[in-house]
């Protein structure tokens, strides 16, 4: 099975850097060869066509995308894994989805809906978000979020290496508050 970890977020804007900073922390460690780590955080289009370069037998079976998301029914720096069960909005809100990242907006939410919707993913979609706290310009995190920090890469780290962990996720939605997620914190 071959696993695609990705980071979603921007650089510098606090919490909702925390997707790259994982990435980034795990593509220091050796990765299983059917691993692989990579920054996510660009246009979704971009990452279709990063998807659909695979060769047809070495395609990804799954994803891991770890994001910042604020849901607002949350505290801040809780922590939900999920498997996404595939459900899309109406043709209207992907068309928004679409002009949003056209506009530069970075949302782990736009880009597997716009993903999903192109043929690009994974059956196997696992979403690992962390609500935020803090969304302002600078290079720290919240208090909140630093201190799950280490807990979300090594969940990440699990959801993509262990079968077994992945496969005892509840599945969710992009649109709910995500209440059945496995939670840390």
């Amino acid at each position: 099975m071959r696993v695609i970890v990705g980071g979603v977020g921007y650089p510098d804007l606090c919490d909702y850097s925390i997707g790259i900073e994982v990435q980034e922390k795990l593509s220091e460690r050796v990765a299983p060869p059917n691993v692989v780590v990579e920054d996510l955080s660009y246009n979704p289009i971009a990452v279709i066509q990063r998807l659909d370069d695979e060769k047809r037998g070495e395609r990804f079976d799954r994803i891991v995308v770890v994001s910042a998301v604020k849901r607002g029914t949350r505290p801040s720096g809780s922590v939900s894994a999920y498997r996404w069960d595939g459900g899309m909005p109406p043709d209207e809100e992907v068309q928004r989805a679409v002009t949003d990242a056209v506009t530069g907006i970075i949302a782990v939410d736009n880009t597997l809906v716009i993903a999903r919707y192109f043929g690009a993913l994974p059956d196997d979609v696992i979403v690992v978000e962390v609500e935020p706290e803090t969304h302002e310009f600078g290079a720290a995190f919240s208090f909140a979020v630093s201190s799950v920090f280490d807990q979300v890469c090594e969940l990440v780290w699990s959801l993509a290496t262990d079968d077994g962990a992945a496969a005892r996720l509840p599945h969710g939605s992009l649109a709910l508050a995500v209440s059945p997620g496995v939670r840390i914190g």
